[in-house]
Parts: structure tokens; C-alpha cells; sequence
């Protein structure tokens, strides 16, 4: 055997036990850092089972933010879980009206105790978990006197108008001069705000309203669009402003009752939550002054 041979095995050998030693270092590497994987050796797993832990979750959810119209919601939950067992970066899919109780969900998962994390080659890792929920609320079907006191609890009633919501007035205020009359409601976790307005006009200048409306909107360059709204002939638009720390997203409708041009706003931080809430108040949204 040749010395050149020699050397050249040699060299070889070296060569492809620093390239082995150079791939165990980098999937080292890889087991330490703040991957989240979605392929593991072991699951992750709640530590009393999945069974318990969608039980606890039924159990523990609070009904009550629930429209009650609904007997049942279902929804994917998808989340991160952490190399210590807890919780993070909570997201729904497949139902985005579920968004609009994100704040129950978030709080319930909370309370779960820890996760046993995944691991890979016996090392924890962060993985994505999606596990599917369906609530149910049969008790709606039975307890007719409970539902009744459900609906009359999230109805907000004034002389003008009422609708559907679980919030609050924070503000109310007739400007004499302008013959505006301004309501103001946000729900108890500040989540979402809306606002109504009544306006006087004279029913003979009614184009002339709508025409500012639309030359306005296309001055701040914010779609608008025409619409049937329960009967009335209407304006809707959604757009964002941007705030020092969040982008607040505003759906809004405009339409022409009786003698008042009335707006409805609705705002959150949340583009999927504004926008349920905005279908669900022009729904439940109900005028009084038609009768008056």
C-alpha cells in the first residue's frame, strides 16, 4: 500500500468525522434554541390526560359570553407549549366568531395546570399543539326563563333604539345646537367600543348627507360602500387607525330613519372581533323611534 493511499484515507477518515462531529453539534445546537416544532418523538400532553383537560375546560368556561341564540359553538384551538408546560401564543381556527370570546379562552387555559412538553432524543422542546373544542349549551333548549333573563341582561335599551351586547354606557351627551344625540359602550374588558349617533336632518336633504359622507371618506382615501340595511338605503366602511401602540379597526355603517341620520360604529384592536361584533350589533340593532 502506497503512503499517498495511506495519507489520502487518512485525510478522508478526518474529513468525515469532523462533518459527523460539525451535524451533532448544529442538531445540538437546534435542540437548544427557541424552535417550536411541529414534529416530535413525544407529544406533548396534558399531564392528567385530554379527556380531564377538555372536561376542565367545558367545566371551567363561562356560558354566559355567549349570545344566547347560540347553542352550541366549535372552534380549533391552536397554541404553543412551552419547555416548562405552560401555554403561549393562543390562536383559534375554522370559526372566527370565536374570536370574540378569545379573553374567556385565554383565561380558562390559564387555569389548566401545566403541560408535560415534547421532546425529541429524550431533550424538551417548544412544540404547536391544535386540538379541536366544541361547546355546548343544552340548558338553553330547557330553561326557557333562564334564556329569557340571559337576553334581557345583555339588551342595552335607551328611548331611541336597543341592542344586543355584553357592555356598558360609559357615555351619553346631546349637543342641542348640532341636534346630535352621541352614545358611547364598551365591554368590560375594553376589548371593543362602539358608538352611536343620532343626527337631525331634514328629510329633503337626505342625498346631500350621504354625498358628504362619501366625499369624506374619500378625502382620509377609506372605502365605502352602498348597502341595504334593514329596509333603509345605507352606507358601510371599514378602516383602520393607527394609534401610537395598536391599529384600532372601525366598521361603521350610516343609514336614514325617520328624520335622523344614524351611525353606528364599532372599534377594537382585534380585526376578527370587530368585525363579529359589527355583524352581531346590526343584527340585534333595533330602532324605536320608528314607532314614535
Amino acid at each position: 500500500m502506497s503512503k499517498k493511499y495511506v495519507i489520502s484515507c487518512v485525510f478522508m477518515t478526518v474529513c468525515i468525522l469532523f462533518s459527523s462531529v460539525a451535524i451533532q453539534a448544529q442538531e445540538s445546537n437546534e435542540m437548544d434554541d427557541d424552535k417550536v416544532y411541529k414534529f416530535v418523538q413525544k407529544k406533548a400532553e396534558p399531564k392528567q390526560g385530554m379527556f380531564k383537560f377538555l372536561q376542565a375546560f367545558t367545566s371551567e368556561f363561562n356560558s354566559l359570553v355567549i349570545p344566547p341564540k347560540f347553542d352550541e359553538i366549535s372552534f380549533k384551538l391552536k397554541f404553543i407549549i412551552e419547555k416548562n408546560g405552560t401555554l403561549s401564543n393562543i390562536e383559534i381556527e375554522e370559526n372566527e366568531h370565536a374570536y370574540a370570546y378569545i379573553e374567556e379562552i385565554i383565561r380558562v387555559l390559564k387555569k389548566a395546570p401545566a403541560w408535560k412538553p415534547a421532546e425529541i432524543k429524550g431533550k424538551v422542546v417548544r412544540s404547536a399543539y391544535v386540538v379541536p373544542v366544541k361547546l355546548r349549551f343544552p340548558m338553553r333548549n330547557v330553561d326557557k326563563a333562564l334564556l329569557e333573563k340571559a337576553i334581557l341582561e345583555r339588551t342595552v335599551s335607551t328611548e331611541y333604539f336597543e341592542f344586543e351586547c355584553n357592555c356598558k354606557l360609559i357615555n351619553s351627551n346631546t349637543n342641542q345646537y348640532n341636534k346630535v344625540k352621541e352614545f358611547a359602550y364598551n365591554t368590560a374588558d375594553n376589548n371593543v367600543f362602539y358608538s352611536i349617533t343620532l343626527k337631525e336632518i331634514l328629510l329633503s336633504n337626505t342625498e346631500n348627507h350621504f354625498a358628504l359622507i362619501k366625499a369624506d371618506a374619500e378625502n382620509k382615501n377609506i372605502t365605502i360602500n352602498e348597502v341595504d340595511y334593514k329596509n333603509y338605503k345605507a352606507l358601510e366602511s371599514n378602516f383602520t387607525v393607527n394609534g401610537n401602540e395598536s391599529t384600532f379597526y372601525n366598521n361603521a355603517i350610516y343609514f336614514i330613519a325617520v328624520n335622523y341620520l344614524i351611525n353606528i360604529t364599532v372599534i377594537s384592536t382585534n380585526e376578527q372581533i370587530s368585525k363579529f361584533n359589527f355583524a352581531d350589533l346590526k343584527q340585534t340593532f333595533k330602532l324605536k323611534i320608528d314607532t314614535l
